[in-house]
């Protein structure tokens, strides 16, 4: 074959190789953003940079899982992005374009399989560039990059530090049970009080936050209402940081410190948590769960900050209170984990010392949850049914703790952790156009009242210094992080602003104090 064939036909191939590389990457790319869109579409690429930074431990079944589901639309997308570029159609095919708008010229005649191989390189890199930018917007890349590219000294102004805050607690120290529930908001309780759903799906939970002897915050003058999503709150650590800590998750990939780009070693090291202020005042404190505590650093955040006795998945197959091969969902299911938690409950109150047991379901993760076998189906859609089933355990967990002797000195506290994922699914639910989603929230048993419960305007970060007024105990300045005490008649950081969107605009910014004494605790 002559040199230049030869060149020619290399061309070529390499020409196609490209193509098929683009092709796949766009069709990649595409099958990711839809995903992302429709089972959660509130996530953010700091969320998966933090994950990525910080553990991912024990979940490659679960993305194994979602990448099977995903297969068959990617051949489809695959295959017709393959259509222009590839000669399926020999010489059968002739395209006759009418051009006679455009000169004397009448007719043009296309052949597809005659479509030069730059013509389809070109198409190639467009489907690439195309699907690349949906992909980014879907996680706010842009945005995120702005925002690392402006500074702010929002944590400077707000940021008060609960290790030097003065903490007066009750003679007689009170338990704390905080339920953690895995994306539980509002909008699946009724329309009529609060919610969007015609009938409430979390019915058990929708009465414990209506009944006037407990306490639930709302946005709304009248209704059931909650937290506002603020930023670096919205995944489950995030959450957990937020509601504990009063600080967010801020992944730094601008700085130069150890924490920037590996996995953390420590957590947070410069936040002072609910657990670390307990600790120091002689508390026992569990943390409990049925999923790998290791997922996204939360082994971290319960050792290091507190040194909880962590019960999860993996002690639970270590000391044989589920058998060595067994594995539901994400770990084990919320029918057991409350159970085990009535056994770690009583071992703790027949201590001396006041505890804290904290638990974290995962039924209600999406997507669209896991139905236990038991539970009851009166609704066509599994995830109804999941909600239904969660409200009627947890309210089942509440009375059996009221009927416990711990109970008269014991406060708790339920909230949802997020707001749920599966965008989708609330989108089908959600009616009016000015509704605004906000996390389920009520504290039981708390031994003061609120100045004023609802029209509050509050994030996740309010539940920290509110969880130690909800136990008795008096705060200077009703404030601890960038959390305000919601039993005060202080205004929340949100209220300050104004909105939530003003709120997240600063907090979004990259803050060299939060590098500095939060994530990394320099000493200078």
């Amino acid at each position: 074959m002559p040199k230049d064939n030869q060149r020619q036909s290399r061309r070529t191939l390499f020409g196609y190789i490209a193509i098929f590389i683009l092709l796949i990457l766009a069709a990649i790319f595409y099958v990711i953003s839809r995903y992302k869109q429709l089972h959660f579409g509130d996530a953010k690429i700091d969320e998966i940079i933090f994950y990525f930074l910080n553990g991912m431990d024990g979940q490659s079944s679960n993305i194994m899982e979602t990448v099977q589901d995903n297969l068959l639309f990617f051949g489809i997308v695959f295959f017709l992005l393959l259509l222009p570029v590839i000669d399926f159609y020999r010489n059968r095919i002739n395209i006759n374009l009418d051009l006679s708008f455009l000169g004397h010229k009448k007719t043009k005649n296309i052949n597809p399989s005659q479509i030069p191989i730059k013509a389809k390189l070109a198409y190639a890199l467009t489907a690439f560039l195309v699907s690349l930018i949906l992909l980014l917007n879907s996680f706010s890349v842009l945005d995120y990059a702005v925002s690392l590219m402006r500074t702010s000294n929002f944590f400077e102004k707000h940021y008060v530090d609960p290790k030097s805050t003065e903490l007066t607690f009750p003679e007689t120290k009170r338990n704390l049970i905080y339920i953690y529930l895995e994306s539980m908001e509002n909008t699946v309780a009724s329309r009529e009080s609060g919610g969007q759903s015609e009938v409430s799906l979390i019915p058990e939970l929708e009465q414990l936050a209506l009944d006037p002897n407990n306490i639930s915050f709302s946005h709304q003058e009248d209704r059931l209402g909650g937290a506002l999503p603020a930023y670096g709150t919205t995944w489950t650590v995030g959450a957990i940081t937020a509601q504990s800590a009063g600080v967010p998750l801020k992944p730094n990939l601008l700085g130069e410190d150890g924490n920037g780009l590996g996995r953390f070693k420590q957590f947070l090291p410069g936040a002072f948590t609910l657990g670390e202020i307990l600790q120091r005042e002689g508390y026992n404190q569990t943390f409990m769960i049925g999923s790998s505590a290791s997922f996204g650093g939360r082994d971290k955040l319960f050792s290091q900050h507190g040194d909880y006795r962590i019960l999860d998945y993996d002690y639970a197959i270590e000391h044989g209170l589920i058998p060595s091969d067994y594995k539901v969902w994400w770990g084990y299911e919320d029918k057991k984990l409350f159970e085990n938690a009535k056994t770690e409950l009583s071992r703790l109150s027949s201590q001396e010392q006041p505890f804290n047991f904290q638990l974290l379901t995962v039924d209600t993760h999406f997507t669209d949850g896991y139905l236990d076998p038991t539970c009851p189906t009166p609704r066509a859609k599994q995830y109804d049914n999941v909600h239904t089933c969660s409200s009627s355990q947890v309210a089942n967990f509440v009375s059996w703790i009221k009927d416990q002797p711990f109970a008269d000195n014991t406060t708790i506290v339920i909230t949802g952790d997020h707001l749920g994922m599966q965008t989708s699914y609330y989108d089908e639910i959600i009616t009016q156009p000015d509704y605004r989603r906000t996390l389920y929230n009520v504290i039981i048993n708390s031994p003061i009242s609120p100045i004023n419960r609802t029209e509050r305007l509050y994030s996740s970060f309010d539940m920290y210094p509110t969880t130690l007024a909800a136990m008795g105990v008096v705060i200077n300045g009703d404030q601890l992080g960038l959390g305000v005490n919601l039993f005060s008649p202080e205004p929340t950081l949100i209220e300050q602003y104004g909105s939530l969107e003003a709120f997240n605009a600063e907090l979004m910014k990259r803050s060299e104090f939060y590098e500095r004494k939060i994530l990394v605790d320099s000493k200078d």
